[in-house]
């Protein structure tokens, strides 16, 4: 069972290319978007579908590296990696939106 994992700018170069599937959420803590998509992210990390996926969790604002590299422009936002490669990014609002990028992810 996978569980979500809280990075930094430090840990997000090297843990995209420790694991293969990588999702990376981008958070602010007063986006009321994030806060109502957390059931949905938490429980699409823990499912066996996506075992094979590294779920990570970033707060923009402590992040700005990140930030910048993705191009950030309001949370939620949502980045896949494939081998250390940026593979999709961008702002979701549904957790339809962010299945179609696991979808698309795990295909590439």
């Amino acid at each position: 069972m996978t569980t979500i994992q809280n990075a930094t700018d430090a840990d997000l170069r090297q843990l995209v290319y420790e694991r293969d599937h990588v999702i990376v959420k981008f958070i602010d803590q007063k986006c009321t978007i994030c806060k109502s998509l957390a059931p949905s992210f938490e429980e699409l990390a823990r499912s066996s579908m996506y075992k094979q996926v590294l779920f990570l969790r970033m707060d923009a604002k402590e992040n700005p590296v990140s930030l910048k590299e993705v191009k950030f422009s309001k949370a939620p936002f949502i980045a896949t990696y494939k081998k250390g490669v940026l593979r999709d990014c961008g702002l979701v609002s549904s957790k339809e939106e962010i299945l179609e990028m696991l979808e698309r992810l795990m295909k590439a």
